[in-house]
């Protein structure tokens, strides 16, 4: 019987996905089978997150297959194989499963939420303790915040050396200044608002686009900023109010009077207005708006703004990841792997601080990552877009 390399360490992405993960994938593969085989270092595939951990750890309790199987399931079925087969989540990847994934956008090694895996510790150990039996030393972890709170408790219960790799187009990780897929995601915004202007200016209309982001407000002001989006409306800045609403109306009329021919407004999901409400906060907003310049403004109907809602939605999390986010892969992919191969490093987070990638303790956070940072964005943003 065919054994398992010495030296496994096993990679999985948890959560949302986001631009850049499969060229993380790529980046990990080939450095540990270019760069680190002479540490012997392989690197094993998980299937749909913490949830193939779990269903694989469940088919050894169950007896549905034997340790020995499933360790001969894995050096029989290696790469591509292993990734079509229906009954396997553990696949040792070759440079060839991960060739062309620099570009390729959603996760090749697909992802899936797992709450039961958050919610139960006994069920981690024995996740950890089926690791420990294939011989995986290590554990790479992509996602967001929620993959990397699994990530620590692997860490902290079991004592397997987990590295987290920060990965959301929220950008709402306190660890590092810049997660993996926030580049592309803003690209992907700012085409739709180039789309969008073209239909606004010839019309004169005012365009309510609603981004991601969850309860941040980032992706939507660096989005404002690379567009030239006139409002990027975010949580941070409370609860968005009736007047607030009538305030931006009349700031809207007023710019069109004076000659603009069309506005981009950019609102994150995570606005709350102060009563509560169950649709998109796009068309909330479009429906305030609409009552405002509804009103007949002069006799011949000239300054009539017509209003239009779009829902941005997951395009932002979908397609090839541009330049800049397969280059932070490649440059968070090497901190891990560094890690892994450091006998003497401890788990942590990879992150990069003031330019500089590196891995950092589970827990700690940036310096500049509270409320005067998107008060200075906000700022700048308001000085770029008068008119």
């Amino acid at each position: 019987m065919s054994s398992l390399p010495n030296n496994l360490s096993a990679v999985l992405f948890s959560g949302g996905d986001a631009p850049g993960m499969n060229s993380l994938l790529r980046a990990i593969v080939r450095l540990a089978n270019n760069r680190h085989r002479r540490n012997e270092l392989s690197v094993l595939g998980v299937l749909d997150g913490y949830k193939g951990l779990v269903r694989t750890t469940r088919r050894i309790i169950s007896g549905e297959v034997t340790l020995e199987q499933l360790r001969e399931q894995i050096v029989t079925r290696v790469g591509s194989v292993g990734l079509l087969a229906p009954d396997q989540d553990l696949v040792l990847m070759t440079n060839a499963s991960v060739t062309g994934a620099v570009v390729q956008g959603g996760i090749l090694l697909r992802s899936a939420r797992c709450k039961e895996f958050q919610a139960k510790p006994q069920l981690r150990l024995q996740v950890i303790q089926m690791l420990r039996d294939l011989g995986v030393n290590n554990l790479l972890v992509c996602g967001g915040d929620g993959s990397l709170a699994g990530a620590k408790a692997l860490a902290d219960e079991g004592g397997l050396k987990v590295i987290g790799i920060p990965s959301t187009i929220d950008n709402d990780l306190p660890v590092t200044d810049m997660a993996l897929g926030v580049h592309s995601a803003v690209a992907t915004v700012v085409w739709a608002v180039d789309h969008f202007k073209d239909t606004a200016r010839s019309h004169r209309r005012v365009m309510v686009l609603e981004t991601m982001g969850r309860e941040s407000g980032e992706l939507t002001q660096l989005a404002a900023i690379a567009s030239g989006a006139e409002y990027a409306i975010i949580p941070e800045e409370g609860l968005l109010t009736g007047e607030r609403m009538l305030q931006i109306a009349v700031e809207v009329e007023n710019a069109m009077k004076r000659g603009r021919t069309h506005t981009i407004i950019l609102i994150a999901e995570g606005v709350k207005f102060d009563s509560p409400i169950k649709e998109n906060p796009a068309f909330v907003l479009t429906r305030a708006l609409e009552i405002y310049f509804s009103r007949n403004q002069n006799p011949d109907g000239d300054q009539d703004v017509e209003v239009r809602p779009s829902v941005l939605g997951h395009m932002q999390r979908g397609g090839r990841p541009d330049p800049a986010d397969a280059i932070l892969a490649a440059h968070f992919a090497e901190a891990a792997m560094e890690a892994v191969n450091d006998v003497n490093a401890p788990s942590g987070v990879v992150a990069m601080r003031d330019g500089r990638v590196r891995v950092v303790p589970f827990g700690s956070s940036t310096d500049n990552r509270d409320a005067s940072q998107w008060r200075k964005t906000a700022t700048l943003h308001r000085d770029l877009s008068g008119w």
